[in-house]
């Protein structure tokens, strides 16, 4: 476990970070998801969870955790879904969310007062690496407008190599050269909404 300040609205808070090894993906729910291929697939990979505590109340309160997903995809890479497609291999980005909000205008994958921020990946694929850039966010008026900028941010995630042990990412601390990075994957996925550029404070 590890604590991390953060800034906002001119208020000390911090981020609480649990990164374990996913050694039952019942417990972390994977049952209810009904998918087409077996939990068993996130056996061995990283489940993180980020809890936010900050003196703010109320609206003022309000954040989202944005998650920006990179893998990279070896050419040796072999799916491990009986019968399933290889994916593509190379270099592959996106704006993580939860599928039942694609479509919706949401670059959030958690939000509310001091969100939660929970996570437990599989891979169907045998050689990859998996590295999640997940920011803590706020609006300068809380939940008006679609105008969002990152106070905190956190990288962690995995890789894997075909007959090994998983390799686990730790969480590290993200700089705000890291949010600027992310910005024009952000714009481009949501052009409705405005992301500021610098932490947010």
């Amino acid at each position: 476990m590890a604590t991390f300040p953060f800034t906002l609205r001119d208020q000390e808070g911090t981020v609480t970070v649990e990164f374990q090894q996913n050694a039952d993906p019942e417990r972390w729910g994977y049952g209810v998801l009904n998918l087409p291929w077996p939990p068993s697939l996130a056996n061995g990979l990283p489940v993180i969870r980020a809890c936010v505590s900050t003196p703010l109340e109320g609206y003022a309160a309000v954040m989202g955790w944005i998650q920006i997903v990179r893998i990279h995809v070896a050419d040796t890479s072999t799916s491990l879904v009986q019968g399933g497609e290889k994916a593509p291999a190379g270099d592959h980005s996106w704006v993580d969310g939860p599928p039942q909000l694609s479509g919706l205008g949401v670059p959030f994958v958690s939000f509310g007062p001091s969100p939660i921020l929970s996570d437990a990946p599989a891979s169907t694929e045998s050689d990859i690496r998996f590295i999640a850039d997940s920011f803590l966010t706020a609006s300068p008026d809380a939940v008006l407008s679609r105008r969002s900028a990152a106070c905190f941010g956190l990288r962690w995630g995995y890789a894997t190599r075909a007959g090994e042990p998983a390799e686990l990412i730790e969480p590290t601390p993200l700089a705000s050269s890291d949010w600027e990075t992310a910005l024009p994957i952000l714009r481009g996925a949501y052009p409705d909404w405005i992301f500021e550029s610098g932490w947010a404070l």
